[in-house]
């Protein structure tokens, strides 16, 4: 069961006619509480990007990763989803703010140690040479050491025994992508219960079949209980609101909208105002949620 956790932030969020006010009270919060938090997180603090010569892309950004959680990053073409979760992997560098892991500033945990506790998975992962996807997948162990029973296993759970010895270059976009996901598992699918472990991906079932996204969101969600943090980006908002615990959205404009669980942060007004579109959510019989634009 997810912990249900406070916002670090203090991140209020009110629709008026349509749009969106982001009003954020940083730090003004009981911080006796968010000690577990703090120690076993993934947090951005007012974290401002931009590429050289530029618009912002994000725009102080304040967001919490926790452990054990899957955390969904949601909002419009643009919005710096990709560099948002591309900073927390600690793949570049924010002008300004702070990025910490477990408490400690990203930027001084040597690359070898990072790779023991994060693990990255990109939308359309590229290789310079064309390796066989058993190697591929254990690419996963850089940082740990050999271990070829972790790598059948993580072939066998994506259904890719059958391809191991194929060059990952003959794959299909949605082959790749469960690919990455074996690597990522072999990473840090076995992190020790002494030091939290994440995974950061971005929209890694995007090209995937029904069943292989299924079998990937079923994948991430035992890791969660298992202990990890994890951050998705994700399109699709009805997968989102069914197998996040919380969710991140953002604007057009890079600024952070609103975050909680996908019941505060994903509602019909939040969502109509970042995508500029009607969005009706409805409830199936199963509780599950459905996320529909209209012309209203």
């Amino acid at each position: 069961m997810a912990l249900e956790r406070p916002n670090p932030f203090g991140l209020h969020t009110y629709v008026r006619n349509g749009s969106v006010d982001r009003h954020t009270h940083p730090y003004l919060v009981n911080h006796s509480s968010l000690v577990y938090d703090l120690l076993m997180s993934l947090l951005a603090k007012q974290v401002t990007f931009r590429y050289a010569g530029g618009p912002v892309v994000l725009d102080q950004v304040s967001c919490e990763i926790p452990s054990g959680s899957i955390t969904a990053i949601v909002g419009p073409n643009g919005g710096g989803k990709s560099t948002l979760i591309r900073l927390l992997a600690g793949l570049r560098t924010p002008a300004s703010g702070s990025i910490t892991l477990d408490d400690q500033p990203l930027v001084s945990i040597a690359p070898r140690e990072r790779a023991k506790r994060m693990a990255f998975i990109e939308q359309r992962p590229d290789l310079a040479f064309d390796f066989t996807v058993r190697r591929v997948v254990g690419f996963g162990l850089h940082a740990i050491g050999n271990d070829q029973d972790r790598i059948d296993n993580a072939l066998e759970r994506f259904e890719l025994s059958d391809r191991a010895d194929t060059p990952y270059g003959h794959l299909s976009v949605g082959q790749q992508q469960r690919v990455s996901m074996a690597r990522a598992w072999v990473q840090i699918g076995s992190t020790a219960t002494t030091q939290s472990g994440y995974l950061l991906a971005d929209e890694p079932c995007s090209a995937m079949d029904p069943k292989h996204t299924l079998q990937s969101m079923i994948a991430l969600r035992e890791l969660a209980d298992r202990g990890i943090g994890i951050a998705v980006v994700i399109h699709d908002l009805s997968t989102a609101a069914r197998w996040a615990d919380r969710a991140i959205v953002l604007d057009q404009h890079g600024s952070l909208v609103a975050q909680g669980t996908p019941d505060e942060a994903m509602s019909e007004s939040v969502l109509s105002g970042v995508f500029e579109v009607a969005i009706r959510k409805h409830t199936l019989a199963d509780g599950q949620c459905v996320f529909i634009p209209t012309k209203e």
